[in-house]
């Protein structure tokens, strides 16, 4: 049996090891990184090199890569965003990226949770409802052909979106509840008024009560959400490399 002594010495040399370790994996990331800075992507992926497209590593969000084709990634599968095809305005793609480290976040949060397998049928539904938000598929696939986004790599975003909307239900829906006198409140303090300024007679709050409760919830969660991401940002490592 090792003594006392043994062990502290045994994990006096193992954090030394690790510290170490940690320190060369800092530094072998370093590197992938400035070559990838400077390198175009067709070197590094000779058959992707058709449009000569130049990648780049924006910003890391605790080692989490976000890069340039990300950006045009998440503008090409965003009905209410410009087309991805002609030029891209530079503030368009500061707010992109300010939303895509939120959302690297939250998938990181995702991921530490066990959860069930993400099923093709769950793909299926996330994939056509994202469609059904442009003005016709064909709008769709040109979008995502344009930046090169095949299907394959449309599935593993839909994947990523099912994990994330887990984490959600889990950590924020699940626990929020709009109470009888938030939904009076809410009935009597704006919907009421609001229908009476264009001159219409508001619906009985029977009728509009379920409404009226998911809207109430979705601004509680938005603003937990918001609360929780301020919190991540604060504790999370981001360094951002280069303007997008």
């Amino acid at each position: 049996m090792l003594s006392r002594s043994q062990i502290d010495r045994r994990s006096n040399g193992f954090g030394e090891f690790a510290r170490v370790a940690f320190v060369r994996s800092r530094l072998t990331r370093m590197v992938c990184v400035l070559f990838i800075l400077i390198c175009p992507i067709g070197l590094l992926f000779p058959e992707s090199s058709a449009q000569q497209t130049v990648d780049q590593i924006l910003t890391l969000v605790n080692d989490d890569i976000i890069t340039r084709i990300d950006l045009l990634w998440s503008i090409a599968i965003d009905p209410k965003a410009p087309s991805p095809v002609g030029p891209v305005g530079s503030d368009l793609l500061r707010q992109k990226l300010d939303v895509m480290i939120d959302e690297r976040l939250v998938a990181q949060e995702a991921a530490r949770i066990p959860t069930a397998d993400i099923t093709q049928e769950e793909v299926d539904r996330k994939r056509a409802e994202l469609i059904a938000r442009f003005k016709s598929e064909a709008e769709f696939r040109q979008r995502v052909g344009s930046v090169g986004l095949t299907p394959q790599k449309i599935d593993e975003l839909l994947r990523q979106r099912v994990l994330m909307d887990r984490f959600i239900d889990f950590r924020f829906r699940s626990f929020v509840l709009a109470t009888e006198q938030e939904i009076q409140r809410y009935y009597d303090d704006n919907l009421v008024p609001e229908i009476r300024k264009k001159g219409l007679v508001p619906p009985p709050i029977d009728q509009v009560r379920d409404k009226m409760s998911d809207l109430l919830k979705q601004q509680k969660i938005d603003t937990e959400i918001d609360r929780w991401l301020s919190a991540a940002r604060q504790r999370a490592e981001v360094i951002q490399l280069a303007e997008p």
